[in-house]
C-alpha cells in the first residue's frame, strides 16, 4: 500500500511515541531517528517528508545532516520549535545547505492535526514499494535492533465486568512501532537475536511479576513465544534457568505461544511446555485463528488459556463467522479447564459481541494501549 512517508528526528519521549501511534493511525507511516546510528536505516525507509526538533538538529549538526544527504531530492522539512511558529526563527546555516526544503515550523507540544495536515500539503504518497524488512534488514545490518527494542504492557480484563486480570508484554521497535514482531523475527532475523530480544522480555515480565507481587497485586503477565523458538535448546535452557531462580511464580507468568508463518514440531513444543510448566509456567495459546492453528493440532499442549486472533473475532462481529464456529472453540477450552481471551476488542459493539460469546477475558484498545512498565511500578529501573 503506498502512503506518505514521514521521518521524524527527535528526542526518544513519551510525546514521540504518542506521534508515531497517532500518525501511524492516519495512515501515514513513520519511522524516528533518536540516536547516532539509527538513521542508517533511514535509506531503506525512504521517507517523503521530515519532521525535525530544531534544537537536536542545531546540537548534532554533522551526525543528523548526513540523513538528508541520502536523498535524491530535497524534502519538505517541518521544523519543531519551543518557541511560537508565528515568530520568524534563525536558521543554522547548515540546515540551509541540508538536502531538505523548511516548509514550515511549528512549536512543541502540539497537537497531531496540526502536523497532520502539514505532512498532508506537503508530503508526497510514496511511488515506491517499502518493505518492512527491508528496514529490519538495515538495522540488523548496524547492530541496531537490540538496542532499539523496547517492552510496553497491555491490560486484560474480565468480561464480565472489566476487572484487570492481566498484562501481556508486548515488543515494540523505538523507530517504528508500526512493526509488528511477526515482521522483526521472521524467517529472515538470525535466531540468536530473537532468543535475545525474548529473554529481554521474560526477565522483565519476572520483574514486574515480582513488582506487582510485592504490592500484593497477584496480577499474571505474560509473553510471547513463537513455537519455532521452544525447539532451540539453547532458548528452553535460558528461560527454564529463569524459571528456577524465580520464587512464587505459579500463576504468575503466562507464556503464549505464537506459531506465525513458522512451522515447528508440535509434539516437541508440546512436551517442552510439558516440561517447563512444572516450573509454575502456564501455557497460552496466542492468535488462534490464524496460521496453522486447529484443536486437533493444539490439543496436545497443556495450555491454561487460548486467545482468540483479532481478524477472526472481527469477522465473527461482522456476520463472517457464525457463532458456533467460535463457541466450539471455547466450550471445548472450557472443558479442558482453560481460560479464553479475545483480542481486538475496541469498541462498546465489541465488548458485547465478546460477551455473547461466553469467552472469559477481553483485551484490546476499550481499554486502552500498552503502556512502559514505569507507568505501572513508579519505581522502575531500566535492566
Amino acid at each position: 500500500m503506498q502512503k506518505k512517508r514521514v521521518l521524524v528526528i527527535d528526542e526518544e519521549s513519551a510525546f514521540t511515541r504518542l506521534l508515531q501511534d497517532d500518525l501511524e493511525q492516519r495512515e501515514i507511516s513513520v519511522a524516528c531517528v533518536y540516536s547516532p546510528g539509527d538513521e542508517n536505516g533511514v535509506t531503506a525507509f525512504a521517507p517523503t517528508a521530515v519532521v525535525a526538533d530544531k534544537n537536536l538538529l542545531t546540537t548534532k549538526t554533522d551526525s543528523f545532516m548526513r540523513t538528508f544527504d541520502k536523498f535524491d531530492r530535497k524534502l519538505p522539512l517541518v521544523l519543531m520549535t519551543g518557541t511560537n511558529a508565528t515568530t520568524p526563527q534563525p536558521i543554522d546555516p547548515s540546515m540551509k545547505a541540508a538536502n531538505s526544503q523548511i516548509v514550515a515550523t511549528i512549536p512543541k507540544p502540539f497537537e497531531p492535526n496540526a502536523l497532520a495536515s502539514l505532512i498532508d500539503r506537503y508530503a508526497q504518497v510514496s511511488q515506491q514499494t517499502i518493505l518492512d524488512s527491508e528496514y529490519i534488514k538495515a538495522l540488523v545490518a548496524s547492530d541496531r535492533l537490540i538496542d532499539n527494542l523496547v517492552v510496553e504492557f497491555q491490560s486484560k480484563h474480565a468480561l464480565a465486568d472489566g476487572s484487570l486480570v492481566g498484562y501481556e508484554a508486548l515488543s515494540r521497535l523505538k523507530t517504528r512501532r508500526a512493526i509488528s514482531p511477526a515482521t522483526i523475527f521472521s524467517a529472515a532475523t538470525e535466531m540468536s537475536l530473537e532468543i535475545e530480544a525474548t529473554l529481554n522480555v521474560v526477565d522483565q515480565v519476572i520483574k514486574l511479576s515480582d513488582a506487582l507481587r510485592g504490592r500484593r497485586k497477584k496480577i499474571p503477565v505474560s509473553f510471547n513465544c513463537s513455537a519455532i523458538l521452544l525447539t532451540q535448546v539453547e532458548f528452553v535452557d535460558a528461560l527454564r534457568t529463569r524459571l528456577q531462580s524465580s520464587r512464587n511464580l505459579r500463576g504468575s507468568v503466562i507464556m503464549e505461544i505464537t506459531e506465525e508463518n513458522r512451522v515447528a514440531n508440535i509434539k516437541v513444543v508440546a512436551e517442552i511446555c510439558q516440561m517447563l510448566s512444572r516450573y509454575g509456567l502456564t501455557v497460552s495459546i496466542d492468535d488462534y485463528g490464524t496460521g496453522h492453528s486447529n484443536l486437533d493440532r493444539i490439543a496436545e499442549i497443556p495450555f491454561g488459556e487460548l486467545k482468540l486472533d483479532k481478524e477472526i473475532f472481527w469477522a465473527f462481529c461482522n456476520d463472517r463467522v457464525p457463532i458456533t464456529v467460535l463457541g466450539s472453540i471455547i466450550d471445548f477450552c472450557h472443558l479442558r479447564g482453560a481460560k479464553t481471551v479475545v483480542e481486538g476488542i475496541e469498541t462498546p459493539f465489541h465488548l458485547e459481541k465478546a460477551r455473547l460469546l461466553g469467552a472469559d477475558q477481553g483485551q484490546g484498545f476499550y481499554w486502552g494501549h500498552a503502556v512502559p512498565p514505569q507507568y505501572l511500578v513508579k519505581q522502575w529501573s531500566s535492566p
